[in-house]
């Protein structure tokens, strides 16, 4: 077919519409994590939690001993709280009645750090540390991960000896009203470095890695595995599909269908990972979605206002350089 000039001024127009309409729905649609201008500055820190209470953000331990920092995501303004009691990292933190808790923590310096013996909690409206339980002697390790389903608190994995030895596939739960433990099946797999998230009473457990410093395999030796517990049956299952990029000192969340695995570190590449991944539970199969802006490690996430934000950790591995950087997105981007 011949086509005049009028004709093909007119097609040149239609493609350069078509092509200028995707550019413009992929912008409005494209999946970005934003860098956040926040007010007020935080004390940077890695190895920490960030959880949300009341629709603030609570940035809590890390290395060294740091102040409590809480974000307010309507003004983007940060306010300091009191110090933790001692220097206390490696732990997931999880919220019950009105209590920040931290079980399952590591303190001192590296490669030798040592579980905290106690529980752990903070108590925002009071703006107080209270000291908690005793951990079970003979159960005691760091860099767990925890949540909280109920009154009870499950603590998963772990490691006895700091950045030594030590892995464990443990797991123990704590009725935090009757103050009564219960040691459960050990999981399928030993970690440390890994987060954990709850979708309807089963635990899902993500990332991780067998911290093995006696050897020098202290990034190299990660998880790629995801061992699920049912809470009801108290039993394990683990995934067929493994993490796409396997990696340790990941953040882990959940909603709906599905949970996201976010950062993390690795022995490859030597900076923070900056991937984001998302496993469809319904699906049951992982997706790639909007990476961070700034890779990190050893932090957590948060959802307030309708994102999801990420603060503070290491933009390398190991310890440094300590972020004083903020990101977010909008939750429907990834969680529909």
């Amino acid at each position: 077919m011949l086509l005049n000039n009028r004709s093909m001024c007119c097609l040149r127009k239609y493609s350069l519409m078509a092509v200028m309409s995707f550019i413009t729905c992929s912008n409005v649609y494209a999946d970005n994590w934003d860098p956040i201008e926040t007010n007020n500055e935080f004390s940077a820190r890695h190895e920490a939690g960030f959880i949300t209470f009341e629709n603030q953000g609570y940035l809590i331990g890390g290395r060294g001993i740091k102040p409590v920092n809480v974000l307010n995501p309507k003004t983007l303004a940060w306010k300091s709280l009191a110090a933790s009691p001692f220097e206390m990292h490696h732990f997931q933190p999880v919220i019950w009645n009105k209590k920040i808790i931290i079980a399952g923590a590591l303190t001192g310096g590296y490669p030798f750090e040592t579980p905290v013996a106690n529980i752990y909690y903070f108590i925002p409206n009071e703006n107080k540390w209270e000291k908690g339980p005793e951990i079970p002697k003979e159960r005691r390790r760091g860099s767990v991960s925890t949540v909280v389903i109920g009154d009870s608190l499950f603590l998963v994995g772990g490691i006895k000896n700091g950045h030594t030895d030590g892995n464990v596939a443990w797991v123990d739960r704590y009725n935090l009203k009757t103050k009564v433990w219960t040691t459960l099946p050990d999981a399928p797999h030993a970690r440390d470095h890994a987060q954990a998230a709850v979708i309807d009473n089963k635990i899902y457990v993500a990332g991780g890695r067998k911290t093995f410093g006696k050897t020098n395999n202290v990034f190299d030796l990660v998880v790629d595995k995801v061992d699920v517990f049912n809470t009801t049956t108290n039993k394990w299952d683990t995934f067929k599909e493994v993490l796409p990029v396997p990696r340790a000192g990941v953040s882990v969340f959940a909603k709906n269908n599905g949970f996201i695995v976010v950062g993390g570190e690795s022995a490859n590449p030597n900076k923070a990972h900056e991937e984001v991944h998302f496993y469809n539970l319904k699906k049951h199969e992982w997706l790639k979605v909007a990476s961070l802006k700034q890779g990190r490690h050893g932090s957590g996430i948060v959802e307030m206002d309708g994102y999801l934000w990420i603060a503070s950790g290491s933009g390398m591995q190991g310890g440094s350089p300590e972020l004083r950087s903020v990101e977010r997105i909008k939750t429907n981007r990834i969680f529909n």
